[in-house]
């Protein structure tokens, strides 16, 4: 089943489309607050790394290593 406060990288990136890169850590909550994200993507968020993030993959990378 899943949990209402995770989500998986795929889905994450569906709430980062159209993000510029590089981006930090809050550039990258802000856009996908703005894309409307679940739960389970803005609390995948918070737990990142205070990073920037070059691109998707970078952010794919960093939210595995959370997971």
């Amino acid at each position: 089943m899943a949990r209402p406060d995770h989500a998986s990288a795929a889905e994450i990136q569906t709430y980062l489309s159209g993000m510029e890169y590089p981006a930090s850590k809050q550039q990258l909550a802000e856009h996908a607050e703005q894309q409307g994200a679940t739960l389970g993507v803005r609390t995948v968020i918070d737990a990142l790394p205070d990073d920037e993030y070059s691109d998707a993959a970078a952010v794919s990378r960093a939210v595995g290593a959370v997971e």
